[in-house]
């Protein structure tokens, strides 16, 4: 897939991710966008050679409530479990 289509569809995933933790935690989207940039998840969102853009939207919530709320170790587990 070329890269500007990769990077596009990787700034989707961000911005429904924030949107989703700006509703789940009551948050402003700073403080939602905060809390993903600081996370593992969202390194490994960003290397297109991952693959994990090309998840569900499910999918890549799931992936990244369990590392806010259990640690980046229930996160890796959660990815490496498939």
């Amino acid at each position: 897939m070329e890269d500007n289509r990769i990077k596009t569809i990787i700034g989707f995933s961000v911005i429904n991710l924030t949107k989703y933790l700006m509703e789940t935690y009551s948050v402003e989207h700073e403080e939602a966008y905060r809390r993903l940039v600081n996370t593992d998840f969202y390194e490994i969102l960003n290397d297109p050679e991952s693959g994990l853009y090309l998840e569900t939207e499910d999918y890549l919530r799931k992936a990244c409530l369990a590392e806010l709320e259990q640690g980046k170790d229930a996160m890796y587990a959660f990815i490496n479990r498939e």
